[in-house]
């Protein structure tokens, strides 16, 4: 099993700097015809499914139950223009599952949107 790396971001929250004691925060995702496409949780099930080359694998590390992941990929995949994770049938080598160019690219997007987020929070007023 490979080695479980530390995710860089520890989430999706974007926060200020404390000003008198407040501090401005938020959370981020993005819809798709009103449902949940990708959020903090759904891209690091992404990204441990990229590390893991399995489902189940990915839900375990994030202690995770399988159905819940199935259904979360399921949701992304229907909701996306094309799948972010392809999955392979159990069978000799057993099965599989990886992300596919869209998948990464889905990721990608997610944390440089994230990103701009916590710049445009850090410059609001308290």
């Amino acid at each position: 099993m490979p080695r479980k790396k530390r995710h860089v971001h520890q989430n999706a929250m974007a926060a200020s700097p404390p000003h008198h004691e407040l501090c401005l925060k938020g959370r981020l995702w993005i819809e798709k015809r009103g449902r949940t496409y990708l959020s903090w949780g759904r891209v690091v099930l992404l990204e441990r499914i990229d590390q893991y080359g399995s489902v189940s694998a990915a839900a375990r590390s994030m202690g995770m139950s399988y159905a819940h992941a199935w259904k979360l990929v399921r949701d992304m995949n229907q909701l996306s223009s094309q799948p972010l994770v392809e999955t392979q049938t159990g069978g000799r080598g057993g099965g599989g599952a990886r992300l596919t160019p869209q998948g990464r690219r889905a990721v990608a997007d997610f944390w440089a949107v994230v990103k701009r987020f916590q710049r445009w929070i850090e410059r609001q007023p308290l």
